[in-house]
């Protein structure tokens, strides 16, 4: 657990952080099956054909899909 929530982080749940998605990271858990996961609160964009609209979702993540927003990946 790296460090203490929350704090601003970059979400990619494809884990090819090529479009990462902006969140806050609420709360770290560890289970024996999938190991640190982290309860984020993160913000999608689609295009709706006439515009950009945003999306606000929470679930949670596995750890590797999450970096802190100062590691600069984006």
């Amino acid at each position: 657990m790296p460090r203490t929530p929350p704090f601003h982080v970059w979400v990619d749940l494809t884990g090819a952080w090529s479009a990462a998605s902006p969140g806050v990271l609420l709360a770290w858990r560890h289970t024996s099956r999938r190991g640190w996961e982290a309860w984020v609160v993160r913000v999608d964009s689609y295009s709706t054909g006439t515009g950009v609209e945003v999306m606000v979702s929470q679930s949670w993540v596995p750890a590797n899909l999450v970096r802190p927003s100062d590691a600069r990946h984006r």
